[in-house]
């Protein structure tokens, strides 16, 4: 804490204590700690060679090229879509598969190739439905992982 050596007034001896901090011998340590820092850096560089062990790390698998199946209508009449193929209604889930077994080259069994998801995309004008139509075609094949893609509007 610090004092005043004068008061406002009234000439008595008695010293006020003063609440504000001193804050220049703080800034004088700063000050020498970073100088200290700046000149102590480059000594603790290490130019010493060592050989270091060589590790077995395994890239990471890339996640397989989604499988998409899309639906549009236009003036009334349905389409829909395996990837970019336009196919009819009743080939959706053998198409689908054939997609799945082309994305992800390296699932060759069926238990596989049906645990995989399959992403549906619609127009927005496009009937619920077509939609669930599209699902039940989708599991009478035994897909069952179905995901519904929507747009992200976040901006």
């Amino acid at each position: 804490m610090g004092a005043k050596v004068s008061s406002s007034g009234g000439g008595g001896k008695t010293h006020e204590v003063n609440a504000e901090p001193n804050i220049i011998p703080f800034v004088d340590v700063m000050l020498v700690l970073l100088i200290i820092f700046m000149v102590a850096a480059p000594i603790a560089t290490v130019d010493i060679q060592v050989s270091l062990p060589e590790t077995k790390v395994l890239p990471s698998k890339r996640p397989p090229k989604p499988t998409y199946v899309s639906l549009q209508e236009v003036n009334g009449v349905q389409s829909y879509f395996v990837g970019n193929a336009q196919v009819t209604g009743e080939e959706l889930g053998t198409k689908a598969i054939e997609e799945v077994q082309k994305n992800e080259p390296l699932v060759e069994d069926f238990a596989d190739v049906i645990n995989t998801r399959i992403y549906i995309r619609a127009d927005a004008t496009t009937r619920y439905r077509n939609v669930v139509y599209v699902m039940n075609q989708l599991q009478n094949v035994g897909f069952y992982k179905i995901a519904l893609v929507g747009e992200d509007t976040r901006r």
